[in-house]
């Protein structure tokens, strides 16, 4: 076939049908010659032999190389597939052996052994051999030496009828002997004997397996009844479930409402919240630059008098710029008060009046108009927080009226819920809103909180209790006490710490009666609650700032006291009123404190030292007054004030009476006034101690 189609090839070229683009090329070292045809005509074509043999051995190379690693691969899955393997070999020698084969072998083994037990061991080959053709074709029945097949197999199972076959190596399966009826073999987990069973095993097996069955059949009609029961059960939920399904559906529908509004009022108040703390904040720094420069004016007059009082002997100067302004302020400090000794007099209390127990609060119209303004501004912006929330996210009302839905609607999950803590949180900044400038220290904010609507709305609110337990177990029930705790004892401490001027008897005396009516009238006040104990604490801290800035009382040689006797009663008179306001905390405040200040600080290192450059008669006139201020429940018997703290004062009135002439009359009514004031102090005077 090659050789004709290189004649082809070369008839083509002669021809010139066939032409080649390129010579092939070819390779010296693989030449092979072209072995003429038969005929004889010969080609002067000498082409090249192709040598096969190399690429045949890369070939076989490539296929031995993809066979071993078949064969590894072949290893690999060998493994997993083992099992597999197995169970189909288990599988094809079952199909191809037949139950007859394996009784025919069983009986075989069987009649085997009792041979060899009985020294028949070539008779046994001979018996086997006729037992095999006789399983094959004669149906069972042969002769051996005069011996059935069925009377040895009878003779074989009676010789081993006590033995028992058992799995070696820790196996639990046996084979079990076939019946002369033909029983297959069995496997079990337990040893059983393999001849022919007695009637009285068979019996036991059979009432235990009756016993067994029985009890079976028992906790199956147990189970019935059981599963019955439950399914009654189940039908009664269901239909509970069924009759509760509206309800439920239309809780959850008010709940996912419920949610959305709870959402859109945090968000709210998240918003308006700043506004409200930033007009609050804007309300009190006004105020508190209000009530600070009534102080430092005060402040301010009193050294002006002392210098004054210091320049009074000494040679006129030139007078400067200082001292035009001292005159200015002292010309305003003198109308002032001339006007406050008008008003007296027109109220007809100028009598019982002493110079220095008015507080200095007058402002000009201009300034106290600026001040109103001021105020007003701020109270009109905070009217305009909320005007574009609806009511229902703007109002006490509207946000109550939506809590009392919930209320009235699944009691136990608005209690679960924790609504009673939250509450006071949620109305807070609408009721802080609306007392943004609000002063009790002034005459307009004299209103009490239980006229006000916020007030009475919040009153109202869950009044659904008819008794005294039902109100008990009510969680909104302190909802009032905690936003006065919350919201009102922080505002008082605030104004306390910026406005309160503990000079001025009206402010005392307007803060100590509101904090008497708040710890009056809502026992959650207790000294345990934290906003009281900061407030309290700001109120002493404000006592000693005013004792340590506010008290000046000149000292003076008695011959010198007449002609300064005004600036020195009008200061001694400012300490006995400062005196008065912190009396009048007893109560309130703790004991302990009030006389630190009061008797300790107060009285001790201030009053005691003007009281001993004063005439004996100012002097028993004062130290009357103070006696009378004090509380009385300090100048008890035995209390620790009379005992150890009013020592220096005592010391000074028995002074005071050892110095006196009983012969002048007027030292007679002196003396009967000291003994007095002692008595009240339950210590015995001297006059008393002789008599």
């Amino acid at each position: 076939m090659i050789h004709a189609a290189r004649k082809r090839r070369q008839k083509a070229r002669e021809q010139g049908e066939f032409i080649p683009v390129e010579e092939p090329k070819e390779e010296k070292s693989k030449k092979r010659t072209v072995q003429e045809d038969g005929d004889g005509d010969g080609s002067d074509e000498d082409d090249d032999r192709i040598d096969m043999s190399a690429i045949t051995g890369v070939k076989e190379r490539e296929e031995r190389r993809e066979q071993f690693y078949a064969v590894q691969r072949e290893d690999s899955d060998a493994e997993e597939s083992d099992v597999e393997t197995k169970e189909w070999e288990n599988q094809q020698i079952r199909k191809g052996v037949t139950g007859a084969q394996l009784v025919s072998a069983q009986q075989e083994s069987v009649i085997s052994q009792y041979l060899i037990g009985s020294s028949f061991s070539q008779t046994f080959q001979n018996k086997s051999a006729l037992l095999i053709d006789d399983q094959q074709g004669n149906g069972g029945a042969t002769e051996f030496r005069g011996l059935s097949t069925a009377a040895l197999l009878e003779k074989a199972y009676a010789a081993s009828s006590g033995i028992r076959l058992s799995g070696t190596g820790g196996s639990n399966k046996r084979a079990t002997a076939p019946t002369a009826s033909g029983i297959g073999v069995t496997k079990s987990t337990d040893p059983k004997p393999t001849g022919p069973r007695m009637p009285q095993q068979i019996l036991a097996q059979l009432t235990e397996r009756h016993q067994t069955t029985a009890a079976l059949n028992r906790k199956h009609d147990e189970d019935i009844k059981q599963i019955t029961h439950d399914i009654k059960l189940l039908q009664m939920d269901h239909l509970a479930c069924e009759q509760k399904a509206p309800v439920a559906a239309a809780k959850y529908r008010f709940y996912q409402e419920f949610r959305c509004y709870v959402s859109d009022l945090v968000e709210c108040l998240n918003e308006k919240v700043p506004l409200v703390v930033a007009l609050e904040q804007k309300a009190l720094t006004l105020q508190g630059k209000h009530s600070g420069m009534l102080i430092e004016r005060r402040r301010q007059d009193m050294r002006d008098q002392v210098k004054e009082v210091s320049d009074a002997n000494k040679p006129a100067k030139r007078i400067g710029p200082e001292d035009q302004e001292r005159v200015r302020r002292a010309a305003e400090r003198e109308g002032r008060r001339t006007r406050r000794r008008r008003d007296r007099e027109k109220n007809e209390t100028s009598e019982s009046h002493y110079d220095g127990m008015s507080s200095d609060d007058e402002i000009p119209d201009m300034e106290a108009a600026r001040y109103r303004s001021a105020l007003q501004a701020i109270e009109l912006e905070a009217r305009e927080v909320f005007v574009d929330a609806a009511e229902e996210y703007g109002e006490i009302a509207g946000i109550l009226e939506r809590f009392e839905q919930w209320r009235q609607h699944d009691m136990p999950a608005y209690s679960d819920a924790y609504v009673s803590l939250c509450l006071p949180k949620i109305l807070a900044p609408l009721i802080r809103l609306e007392h943004v400038s609000w002063n009790p220290l002034t005459v307009d904010a004299l209103v009490e909180l239980e006229n006000e609507r916020w007030y009475r709305t919040v009153a109202q609110y869950g009044c659904s209790a008819t008794t005294e337990a039902a109100l008990a177990a009510d969680p909104d029930v302190r909802l009032i006490p905690t936003l006065v705790e919350k919201i009102f004892l922080p505002k008082l401490t605030a104004l306390v710490e910026q406005y309160w001027d503990p000079l001025s008897t009206t402010q005392t005396f307007r803060l100590v009666r509101l904090l008497k009516r708040f710890v009056r009238d809502y026992p959650s006040l207790k000294i345990t609650c934290k906003p009281l104990r900061v407030l309290f604490q700001a109120i002493l801290d404000k006592l000693k700032q005013s004792i340590d800035n506010d008290v000046f009382i000149p000292i003076f040689p008695k011959q010198a006291q007449e002609a300064k006797s005004s600036f020195f009663q009008r200061q001694f008179c400012s300490g006995l009123k400062l005196l008065r306001n912190i009396t009048s905390w007893q109560g309130i405040l703790a004991d302990a404190a009030l006389k630190e200040l009061a008797i300790g600080s107060l009285l001790n290192r201030y009053l005691l030292n003007g009281m001993r450059v004063c005439s004996p008669v100012d002097a028993v006139a004062k130290a009357s007054t103070i006696v009378y201020t004090l509380p009385r429940v300090w100048l008890s018997p035995g209390a620790s004030v009379v005992q150890g703290m009013m020592d220096q004062f005592i010391s000074m009135l028995r002074h005071l009476q050892s110095q006196l002439d009983p012969v002048l009359p007027p030292n007679g009514e002196l003396a009967e006034q000291i003994r007095k004031i002692l008595t009240s102090l339950h210590v015995v005077s001297t006059s008393s101690a002789v008599l």
